[in-house]
């Protein structure tokens, strides 16, 4: 299981399973300090492992980031 934020580059490497990301790259596990968001992440991805059964398969996660480009750099929401 891999994360991305660019999923034409994974499907192109061939990843066998990926979550995209619509979250800027560098905070694919969610916003700094903000456990509850990167929980939920983790816990999505953890699940959709078992709901891929086809290789190659690239899911979307239903979320998207609520920030800043700037803030996400800063490192805040």
């Amino acid at each position: 299981m891999s994360m991305t934020a660019h999923p034409h580059i994974t499907k192109m490497v061939g990843a066998p399973r990926a979550i995209y990301m619509r979250f800027p790259q560098g905070n694919l596990m969610g916003q700094a300090l903000n456990p509850e968001q990167q929980r939920t992440i983790l816990q999505t991805a953890l699940e959709a492992v078992g709901s891929m059964t086809e290789p190659g398969t690239i899911m979307e996660y239903p979320d998207r980031w609520r920030g800043s480009l700037r803030s996400a750099r800063a490192g805040k929401e």
